[in-house]
């Protein structure tokens, strides 16, 4: 019963540093450091690369800065919702923004490749760079939905309220997904090396 009251308390806590943040600079700073590595994760895994994620985690966060006073929410889980869509929108932004993608992939698969050469070989371990050309073939909410589900590891209905659809779509939509993946990457196992 006691962790119980524990993680009750612990919850609260939070809850009202969310409220708080709202006016202190104090708790937003709190909530940047709680919540800093899990964006940075997220645009590492959309971006591919440590400094335009770095860049867009920055972004995010200014931009939570800028909008933090008319943010309506009043629990973490709002608040964490409310921040993911943000960075969602900015990694969005980036991406159509700039050819810089495909270099970014490049370079990205090109150390992904180095790094597995210097590593055992075992082959039940994913291609990296063809999974990732792959997933990003898709289009960018797909590729959003396979990021918080899989890198993130976000659940159907986290993942609705940050993409502002039904846990059931999310749901349907990543079956649909998956199997896309698994043709695409079963005709490029079927046409060798």
């Amino acid at each position: 019963m006691v962790p119980v009251m524990a993680k009750i308390e612990k919850q609260t806590d939070i809850d009202d540093l969310v409220i708080r943040a709202r006016t202190d600079s104090e708790a937003l700073g709190r909530l940047y450091e709680m919540y800093y590595e899990p964006i940075f994760r997220f645009c590492m895994h959309r971006l591919f690369c440590r400094e335009t994620a770095e860049d867009v985690t920055s972004t995010v966060f200014l931009a939570v800065a800028a909008q933090i006073r008319t943010f309506a929410g009043r629990t973490q889980a709002d608040f964490r919702n409310w921040l993911y869509a943000i960075a969602v929108n900015h990694t969005n932004a980036y991406i159509r923004k700039t050819s810089r993608r495909i270099r970014l992939f490049a370079s990205s698969a090109a150390s992904i490749a180095a790094a597995d050469n210097d590593c055992t070989s075992d082959k039940n371990r994913p291609d990296w760079p063809i999974l990732y050309s792959a997933i990003l073939k898709l289009k960018p909410n797909h590729q959003t939905i396979v990021t918080l589900r899989f890198f993130e590891k976000m659940d159907f209905e986290q993942i609705g309220k940050i993409i502002n659809i039904k846990p059931a779509s999310v749901r349907v939509t990543l079956h649909r997904i998956l199997k896309k993946l698994k043709n695409r990457l079963q005709t490029i196992a079927d046409r060798g090396p």
